[in-house]
């Protein structure tokens, strides 16, 4: 009895076909991890996008003239957001502005969506405002998620930026100069010495 040996040849040929048929069985696995970590990673840089827009909004209206006085969502920072958002494709559903500007809370929203600002209140030691911008991504990241059958259509991102107002109503007495002393020279900046050897 003996074995029947097989030539190198027959021994690549079925060594190559296992590969191929090991590739073929893992093609899917890797595809659809693939398109996963696209998906995912898109909708990360939305969030960051989305994180700069309410901070631009904030920015904005904070130095807003006309905050204490307004009743609704001022244009330029709609505007100011929107702008934000359209360099990464997105769209707001609502901005919503909260301020304590006119001396009492305020919240005003534009937009589509019903949301809610944060639960946490403005601060209590000056006059600040925040910008809470909520958006969807109706394109690619939606996508390719319901593509490997996650539905990302109720993903909504959400962001919140506080600032403080930067044209906040001071009491007059804090304004004036006291005539007893006078104006002191502004300090030159301190410039960092080298040790060189």
């Amino acid at each position: 009895m003996h074995a029947s040996r097989q030539s190198p040849r027959t021994a690549r040929r079925l060594r190559s076909a296992s590969i191929t048929v090991e590739l073929l069985l893992n093609l899917p696995i890797w595809l659809i991890l693939l398109i996963a970590l696209v998906g995912f990673g898109r909708v990360l840089g939305d969030a960051q996008q989305v994180s700069l827009a309410s901070r631009v909004g904030a920015a904005v209206a904070s130095q807003s003239s006309g905050l204490p006085s307004a009743n609704q969502l001022p244009d330029e920072v709609r505007d100011a957001v929107q702008r934000s958002l359209n360099a990464a494709g997105l769209q707001a559903c609502q901005v919503i502005l909260e301020h304590n500007a006119g001396g009492h809370p305020f919240t005003c929203a534009a937009g589509t969506h019903s949301g809610t600002s944060p639960s946490t209140p403005l601060p209590t030691d000056g006059v600040y405002v925040r910008i809470t911008v909520l958006a969807r991504d109706p394109g690619l990241a939606a996508s390719l998620l319901h593509w490997i059958g996650l539905d990302s259509t109720t993903l909504g991102l959400r962001q919140s930026s506080t600032f403080r107002y930067a044209l906040e109503i001071q009491n007059p007495s804090q304004n004036s100069p006291d005539p007893a002393r006078p104006p002191q020279p502004a300090k030159p900046p301190k410039v960092a010495q080298e040790n060189r050897p």
